[in-house]
């Protein structure tokens, strides 16, 4: 065990082991294998990577297999350049490698050896690299990650080897056309011949792999970040290496793949994310102004004001079965007892503007001994404050004015107006009179009907998953990012 704990020192000094909750949503989990890799052995090592997580996480994960028809480039590369270098240890390794990869012989290089290297690119450098990088919009790994997110499903790839530059491909094709986010398609990637890992993800590569270290030579790639012993030859197998129950490296895996999954269901949302319970909340909502133009203004002195009032926030209605739903702002006492305080809220100025946030926590809240999320549905409104001069009934209806949620990572934003929002009617109003120097006006707050958050839990894994259901009216205002 001191060994273990000494080889992975170089791995978990940037990792640390991530705390999942009830509430966290865990994704599909997309194995596509590397080099070499014969469809039964791709087979196996997606098994063995299922039966690792769910054997830390104590319930069935969804793990399948895109299977990756290489040909086994890099391996080759690696191998013919360390059959080289040994056999003209006089020459430059560097002068060996730019011949491998570019087909060039750079100035100086032996003939013979120029000659045995280009021939060798030339026979397998354009082969490899069509089959690795060319993937167009009908490949069948791109349609299971669509139908996964179009389900609200997060989707987490864990490619090996040459299966990390065919997932940062991927990546790619997804991101031009708007699908994913780091919170709903993440990379964790295992022994990597990339420079990089797209959409802020991860990897794990040993010092010990002698294809990715070969590599390092020929092409930027990645530095190693463990030490993990060899369990075959070149110490770059999935299954021999990385997954080997008896090495370390099968317990880095699983650490690496809890801490994605602990990111994607992390919000980073600028408002709250360093917010330690909002930015691990699986509900949040938030309402807040839209920005007061010129245009508005003049909307406000048609009717005989000398400009815009400030239009009020929006103040949140949640209700579930037990009653409306508490808050407590961390400033004051809670408006609620204790017991039945299930989010917390924060409110953020933005100039003349501002947001109020409110999230429901999973784990009880605050301090161990509050209530939490739980299933059944929570209907979600608001009342939207207005101030508009007596008489003029149509101004305060016009009122734009902004929503958001997110859950479990998902964000979901609205500009509207609320004359295009189903209203529930539970108004509140108000009239002031006339003064002299003031006109009088009616004040209070109209009503609307967002939507509602369904909450479930899955009877196998015990797990919540929320639906969020806006109203129509609210959906036709969606705003994508």
């Amino acid at each position: 065990m001191k060994t273990k704990i000494i080889f992975l020192s170089l791995f978990y000094a940037n990792l640390a082991f991530a705390e999942l909750n009830q509430c966290d949503q865990i994704p599909v989990i997309i194995h596509i294998n590397g080099i070499n890799t014969l469809a039964d052995d791709a087979r196996e090592s997606r098994k063995m990577l299922n039966e690792a997580l769910q054997e830390e996480l104590g319930h069935p994960v969804k793990t399948t297999l895109a299977y990756n028809q290489t040909h086994g480039f890099f391996a080759d590369i690696a191998q013919t350049f360390y059959q080289l270098n040994q056999q003209n240890p006089d020459e430059a390794p560097e002068k060996i490698a730019q011949a491998l990869l570019y087909g060039e012989a750079p100035a100086g290089l032996e003939p013979r050896l120029a000659e045995a290297a280009q021939r060798y690119y030339r026979a397998q450098y354009e082969r490899a690299m069509l089959a690795q990088l060319t993937l167009d919009e009908e490949s069948e790994i791109l349609r299971d990650i669509r139908q996964a997110t179009s389900n609200d499903d997060k989707v987490l790839l864990v490619p090996h080897s040459q299966g990390n530059l065919f997932a940062n491909r991927v990546y790619t094709l997804l991101t031009q056309n708007g699908v994913p986010d780091s919170g709903q398609v993440r990379i964790f990637g295992v022994a990597s011949p990339a420079d990089r890992v797209l959409g802020n993800g991860s990897y794990l590569t040993s010092s010990k792999d002698l294809v990715i270290g070969g590599l390092d030579l020929l092409r930027n790639v990645l530095p190693s970040n463990i030490v993990v012993p060899a369990g075959d030859t070149l110490g770059h197998g999935f299954k021999e290496t990385y997954l080997n129950p008896e090495l370390n490296g099968r317990e880095a895996i699983v650490a690496g793949l809890l801490t994605a999954i602990e990111k994607m269901n992390t919000s980073t949302n600028p408002f709250y994310a360093d917010d330690p319970v909002l930015s691990r909340a699986p509900l949040v909502f938030s309402y807040y102004n839209t920005p007061v133009g010129e245009e508005y203004h003049a909307l406000w002195r048609a009717h005989g004001w000398g400009g815009a009032l400030k239009s009020l926030i929006g103040l949140y209605h949640v209700t579930n079965a037990r009653g409306t739903v508490r808050y407590d702002t961390g400033r004051r006492p809670p408006s609620a007892p204790l017991e039945t305080v299930i989010s917390v809220a924060k409110t953020i100025s933005e100039g003349v503007n501002a947001r109020f946030i409110y999230g429901i926590s999973c784990a009880p809240y605050p301090l161990g001994n509050g209530a939490k999320l739980e299933q059944g549905d929570y209907e979600i409104k608001g009342d939207f404050g207005y101030a508009s001069p007596i008489g003029q009934p149509e101004v305060p209806l016009g009122l734009p004015t902004g929503f958001s949620l997110e859950k479990q990572g998902w964000h979901y934003d609205y500009h509207f107006d609320t004359t295009t929002q189903q209203r529930s009617l539970d108004d509140s109003h108000s009239t002031i009179p006339n003064r002299e120097g003031y006109p009088g006006f009616s004040t209070g707050f109209i009503n609307l009907i967002l939507g509602k958050a369904v909450v479930t839990e899955d009877e196998v894994t015990g797990r919540y998953k929320i639906e969020w259901q806006p109203t129509p009216e609210l959906k036709a205002t969606e705003i994508h990012h």
